[in-house]
C-alpha cells in the first residue's frame, strides 16, 4: 500500500512541477536567478554580463544638468542577448528591454546618505518642473486637467533594463531593483522600480506583425505606384492629336513633375500675387524649426536642464518660443484666398457656389490627410522600435487608432480635446476649416453682394475675436500667449481656450479677408519714398516687437500683469495679420521693392506646392528620429541646426510621394468633376522641355491668382500648421 502512496505523491509532484513549469512566472524566475547567477564573479557568463552591461547602473555623470531624466543603457547589445541553452539547444529566452521608472525611498532605520538626498532632490526638482510646463507642450496642452498627473509620471527618471523575455513587468521590476539596489544601496536607498510595459520589447514578440489593417494600406500603397506606373507610361504612348484622359493625366509622373516644377514666366499676369509663395515657404520653414527645435520634453538631453533654465531665457529663442505666430500667417493668406478668388471671378462674371465650394475644399483637404492617417493608424508604429518608440511613435499612433474619424469630420479641438489628437499638427487644419465651413460662407456672400454690409461684418467678428482672448486671458489667469513657464495661477486651459479656439484663432484670417476687398477693388495709396520708407518701418517694428516681447514671460523677474497680458492676448494676433497683410498690400502695388522681389522669386513656386504635403509629414519624420535615439543628446543651436537642415532633406522623398501620388491628383480629378478648366496643359505635345519651362502668358493666366495653381482653386492654398 505504502508504494502506490509514494507514486500517487511522486506523480503529483511531477505533475504540478509540469504545471508550474508552464507558468511563465516559474520560468522567469528560473531564468532571473541564472543572471544573477551568471554576473557572479565565480561563475560568469558573457550572455548574463551583457545583460547587466545594456542596463543602467551607476547614476549617471552630469545628474544636476538633468541627464537623469533618461538613461537608455544600450539598447542594442540588450536585444542581442541570448540566454543560456535549452535541453533542445535553443536559447531560453532573449533579451527584453525596457524603461522602468525611477523611484527610492529611504531604507529603514538608516539615515539617507548626502548623494543619496542630492538624487532625490532632483529627481523631485525635475518632477516638478515637468508638471509645471508639460500642459503647454505641443500634443499636450489640450490634455484634461485630470491626465496631466498620469502624463507628468511618465516623464520622471526613467531608466533602462535589459531583463529575460520570459519576463512579465513584475519580473522585470525584479531584475531592475536587483540591478540598481546593488549601487543605490550605498546611499541607503531601497530601490522601487515601475516598469512602463508600453516600453518593453524583443526581437520576435510579435508586436511588429502585420495585421489586417497593416496589410489593406501596404497593397493600397502598392496600387497608387502601378497606378502612377502604368498611369506614366500611358502619358508617353498618348495619342498627340487626343486629349489625354483624366485619370492619366491625373496620376502621370511625367504631367505631375511638369507641372511642379514649371516656372512661371517673367511678365506677371494681372491679379496674381507671386509674393505669396515666399510667404508661404518661409513660414513653412519657421513651423518645421518650430517642431524640430528639442525644448520639448520627449527629446533625452544630457544636459536638459541647461536647455530649460539657459535658452529659453535667451532673447535670440524668441522667433522659436513665439514661432506659433507662424501659423497665424498661414491664417492670413487662407483668410485672403477665401475671399479675393470670389471676388476676381465675380467681376469676370463667373458666379459663386457656396454649396461647391464646401464640398470641394473638404475632399481636397481631406483626401491627402486621410491618406496619412491611414499610414498612421496601420504601418508606422511596425516600421521600426527603439528605446523611446512608445513615447514618440506609438502615443499618436494610438490616439490615432482611436480617434480618426474625428479628425477627418474636423472636430478634434471639441471632442474629447487631447485625447482625440490624432496627427498632433492636425489642429490647424481643424480650425482652418471650421473657419471655411462655417464663417466664411457668410463672409464671401455677403462681400459679393452687399460689401458694405461685408466689411461690416468683419469688423464686427474682428472685434469679437480680439475681445474674446482678452476675455479668457483675463477671466483665466492666462499667459499673454503659448509659453512654456504658464502662470501658477492659472485656472483654465490655453489650449482649448485660446489655441485650438477658432473664435479666437480668426483674428488674422479676418485681417486677410479686409486684405482681399482691397487687392480685388484694387484699392491703393500713392506714396512717395520717404511714406514708403516710414511704412515700411512701422510695419517691421510692429512685427518684431509681437514676436519678441514673448521673453517677458521668460524673464526671472517676470510677475503675471493681469490687464497687459489680457490685452496683449486680445491684440498680437489680429495685429500680426494686420502686418503680414500690408506686406503682401505693399508688394503687390509696387511698394515692394528688395522685400518683393525675395517672395516673388520664382523658385519659391514648386516648395510653395509642396507646402501642404511637408506640413502633413514632417512632425512624424521629427518623432520618428526622436523614437529611435539610442543615447542622450547634446542640446545646443548647432546641434538643432544640423537636425532641422537633416529634417528637410529627410521629408523630401515623403513630400514628393504624397503631392504626385494623391494631392495633384485630387486635385485635377476633383476639378474635373466641378467641371472646372483643366489644371493641365497637354504638356505631352510639346516637342521640347525647354518650351515647358518658358510657358506663356497666356497658359500663365492659368495659375491661381494665389500665385499658386489655379485660378479657381483657393482650396490650393491649404496652409500649414504650427504647434
Amino acid at each position: 500500500m505504502g508504494g502506490p502512496i509514494i507514486f500517487s505523491i511522486f506523480a503529483t509532484l511531477i505533475f504540478g512541477l509540469g504545471i508550474v513549469r508552464a507558468d511563465p512566472s516559474f520560468q522567469c524566475s528560473l531564468d532571473i536567478i541564472a543572471y544573477q547567477a551568471g554576473i557572479s564573479p565565480l561563475n560568469p557568463q558573457l550572455w548574463a554580463l551583457k545583460m547587466l552591461d545594456s542596463s543602467t547602473k551607476l547614476p549617471p555623470d552630469g545628474i544636476l544638468q538633468g541627464a537623469a531624466r533618461f538613461q537608455l543603457g544600450n539598447y542594442d547589445e540588450c536585444l542581442a542577448v541570448r540566454g543560456p541553452l535549452s535541453n533542445d539547444g535553443v536559447p531560453r529566452f532573449k533579451g527584453k528591454f525596457c524603461r522602468a521608472q525611477l523611484g527610492f525611498k529611504q531604507a529603514s532605520n538608516k539615515t539617507i546618505d548626502p548623494k543619496g538626498q542630492l538624487i532625490l532632490n532632483q529627481m523631485q526638482l525635475a518632477q516638478e518642473r515637468i508638471s509645471k510646463n508639460i500642459n503647454l507642450r505641443t500634443g499636450v496642452n489640450y490634455v484634461e486637467t485630470n491626465q496631466l498627473q498620469n502624463f507628468s509620471d511618465n516623464f520622471l527618471a526613467q531608466w533602462a533594463v535589459c531583463a529575460p523575455s520570459t519576463c512579465n513587468a513584475d519580473g522585470v521590476k525584479r531584475v531592475a531593483d536587483f540591478n540598481l539596489g546593488q549601487f543605490f544601496s550605498q546611499f541607503n536607498l531601497d530601490v522601487d522600480m515601475t516598469v512602463i510595459e508600453s516600453s518593453c520589447y524583443y526581437e520576435d514578440d510579435g508586436s511588429k506583425d502585420l495585421d489586417t489593417g497593416a496589410w489593406l494600406f501596404l497593397i493600397t500603397f502598392m496600387i497608387f505606384n502601378i497606378v502612377l506606373i502604368f498611369a506614366t507610361i500611358c502619358d508617353y504612348a498618348w495619342p498627340k492629336d487626343k486629349d489625354m484622359h483624366v485619370v492619366v493625366r491625373a496620376f502621370s509622373l511625367r504631367t505631375n513633375f511638369r507641372e511642379l516644377f514649371k516656372l512661371p514666366a517673367k511678365s506677371v499676369p494681372p491679379g496674381q500675387l507671386p509674393c505669396l509663395h515666399g510667404l508661404r515657404v518661409l513660414s513653412t520653414f519657421w513651423v518645421i524649426l518650430l517642431h524640430v527645435y528639442p525644448v520639448d520634453f520627449f527629446n533625452p538631453h544630457m544636459n536638459l536642464n541647461l536647455a530649460i533654465n539657459k535658452y529659453i531665457h535667451m532673447w535670440t529663442m524668441a522667433p522659436v518660443l513665439h514661432g506659433s505666430l507662424s501659423v497665424d500667417t498661414f491664417f492670413v493668406l487662407s483668410g485672403l484666398l477665401t475671399v479675393y478668388v470670389p471676388l476676381v471671378d465675380q467681376k469676370k462674371g463667373r458666379k459663386f457656389n457656396v454649396f461647391k465650394y464646401m464640398i470641394y475644399r473638404f475632399i481636397r483637404i481631406t483626401v491627402p490627410l486621410a491618406m496619412v492617417i491611414f499610414c498612421l493608424t496601420t504601418v508606422l508604429k511596425r516600421l521600426s522600435h527603439g528605446p523611446l518608440w512608445d513615447l514618440a511613435i506609438e502615443l499618436e499612433t494610438k490616439r490615432c487608432e482611436g480617434y480618426w474619424w474625428a479628425t477627418l469630420v474636423y472636430i478634434q479641438n471639441f471632442y474629447k480635446p487631447g485625447a482625440s489628437m490624432c496627427l498632433g499638427q492636425g489642429w490647424y487644419l481643424q480650425v482652418d476649416m471650421q473657419l471655411a465651413l462655417v464663417m466664411s460662407p457668410f463672409v464671401i456672400i455677403a462681400m459679393l453682394k452687399r460689401p458694405k454690409i461685408g466689411l461690416t461684418l468683419l469688423g464686427l467678428l474682428s472685434f469679437f475675436s480680439v475681445a474674446l482672448a482678452f476675455y479668457y486671458t483675463f477671466a483665466f489667469n492666462l499667459h499673454m500667449t503659448n509659453a512654456l513657464t504658464p502662470n501658477p495661477l492659472t485656472t483654465g486651459n490655453f489650449g482649448t481656450l485660446i489655441y485650438t479656439n477658432p473664435a479666437v484663432r480668426a483674428a488674422p484670417y479676418l485681417a486677410g479677408m479686409i486684405l482681399a476687398y482691397l487687392l480685388a477693388n484694387n484699392v491703393t495709396i500713392k506714396m512717395n519714398k520717404i511714406w514708403v520708407v516710414v511704412e515700411w518701418l512701422l510695419n517691421t517694428a510692429l512685427c518684431l516687437a509681437i514676436v519678441y516681447m514673448i521673453v517677458i514671460p521668460y524673464n526671472v523677474d517676470y510677475e503675471y500683469e493681469h490687464v497687459g497680458a489680457a490685452f496683449f492676448a486680445g491684440l498680437h494676433r489680429f495685429a500680426w495679420g494686420v502686418g503680414i497683410s500690408f506686406i503682401i498690400w505693399a508688394c503687390t502695388n509696387g511698394y515692394g521693392g528688395i522685400v518683393n522681389s525675395i517672395l516673388s522669386w520664382k523658385h519659391f513656386l514648386p516648395l510653395s506646392k509642396l507646402s501642404f504635403c511637408a506640413y502633413l509629414v514632417h512632425i512624424d519624420m521629427i518623432v520618428f528620429h526622436i523614437g529611435q535615439n539610442r543615447a542622450n543628446t547634446y542640446f545646443s543651436t548647432f546641434e538643432v541646426v544640423f537636425e532641422y537642415l537633416g529634417t528637410l532633406v529627410m521629408i523630401i522623398p515623403l513630400t514628393l510621394w504624397l503631392y504626385v501620388a494623391v494631392d495633384a491628383p485630387c486635385q485635377t480629378i476633383i476639378r474635373t468633376a466641378f467641371g472646372k478648366p483643366a489644371k493641365f496643359a497637354q504638356e505631352h505635345n510639346k516637342k521640347h522641355d525647354k518650351e515647358e519651362v518658358a510657358a506663356p502668358v497666356e497658359k500663365e493666366q492659368e495659375i491661381s491668382s494665389s500665385g499658386l495653381q489655379e485660378k479657381e482653386n483657393q482650396e490650393d492654398i491649404v496652409e500649414v500648421k504650427s504647434d
